[in-house]
């Protein structure tokens, strides 16, 4: 516990070393916090919203990181209701691109998210996503090498890791794809350089995801991540039909996440009740007329993105990940 701490508090004082130093005009080489960020901080800090418990937190607060939408589209139906309610803090993303652009510099507001949290909070952070939100993550644990020690957990929901065949063909077929599609298509250049490189020590690593999902494939190889408990709601609940979307309100999946949470470590599978099964969706959902807005608003923007952001290939690597 006490080199736990000394590690924590050596990570907090780069945090403060990176906000005196953000800004100088000047790039630093060889700098220790990792690449130097590119976008502009009041970017980053607009696209950061937690809830008002971070600053006195009891709990390592959570970040939760979308994919093709907004932090509400994705998260405020169910876990920016859920955790606060278990008296997590919760602080979430909300990018420009909705999630559409380079993943690469969506990592940029990962590490800006995380430094900011651990700094307010003083405590560890859970890093939290679906669908490629957590690729989002996992790219800036990998490359900004201060951030391990900030970060306690990282629970991913229906992730990519070795890629997706739907995007593949997709952007195979139309040779135009959005960024993003291109990088969590199967073998892509940025999921190539992420698996050339071992899991960032000191997380635990969760990975849960739904053999039914019709997005992410083929399962379960496409949500296997190498070093971490990879976990389907299936193995808990055979035949439970949960698929790529429903997975972020359904309650076996909720209590996995909760277990990593819970204890030191990763989720495992045996501490959750098969009486889970005869439940369905998560404590504290939100089905209002504000939700259904959101998720109009949600499937309305998805045809602009493909037309306006598509691209005729994936993007290059940055030249610290190659």
């Amino acid at each position: 516990m006490r080199i736990r701490s000394l590690v924590l508090a050596s990570a907090v004082a780069i945090i403060f070393s990176y906000a005196q130093g953000a800004a100088s005009a000047q790039p630093v080489l060889a700098d220790p916090a990792g690449p130097p960020l590119t976008v502009a901080k009041a970017d980053l800090d607009e696209a950061l919203t937690c809830t008002t418990d971070l600053h006195d937190a009891t709990r390592d607060p959570v970040l939760l990181t979308p994919a093709f939408a907004t932090d509400q589209q994705s998260f405020g139906w169910n876990y920016l209701q859920s955790l606060p309610a278990e008296g997590i803090p919760v602080c979430s993303l909300s990018l420009p691109d909705e999630g559409y652009g380079d993943l690469q510099i969506a990592a940029q507001y990962v590490v800006h998210a995380v430094r900011t949290m651990a700094a307010d909070s003083g405590r560890q952070v859970v890093m939290m996503g679906h669908q490629h939100g957590p690729l989002d993550e996992l790219w800036a644990l990998t490359f900004w090498p201060d951030l391990p020690a900030l970060v306690s957990d990282f629970v991913s929901l229906a992730t990519p890791y070795n890629g997706t065949d739907s995007a593949r063909s997709g952007c195979d077929d139309s040779q135009e794809c959005p960024p993003a599609n291109w990088q969590i298509a199967t073998g892509s250049k940025f999921l190539t350089a992420l698996a050339a490189r071992p899991l960032p020590a000191g997380p635990s690593y969760t990975s849960i995801f739904t053999t039914f999902d019709q997005l992410i494939y083929p399962q379960p190889h496409a949500s296997t991540l190498a070093g971490a408990a990879n976990i389907a709601v299936q193995d808990i609940c055979p035949l439970r039909p949960v698929e790529h979307f429903d997975i972020i309100g359904d309650n076996v999946a909720f209590h996995l996440v909760l277990d990593a949470l819970d204890h030191d470590g990763p989720a495992v599978r045996e501490r959750i009740s098969d009486n889970l099964c005869f439940s369905t969706a998560m404590p504290n959902l939100r089905y209002d007329a504000r939700a259904a807005i959101t998720g109009l608003k949600y499937l309305a923007q998805v045809p602009r993105h493909l037309i306006d952001d598509s691209v005729g290939a994936e993007p290059d690597l940055a030249s610290y990940a190659r």
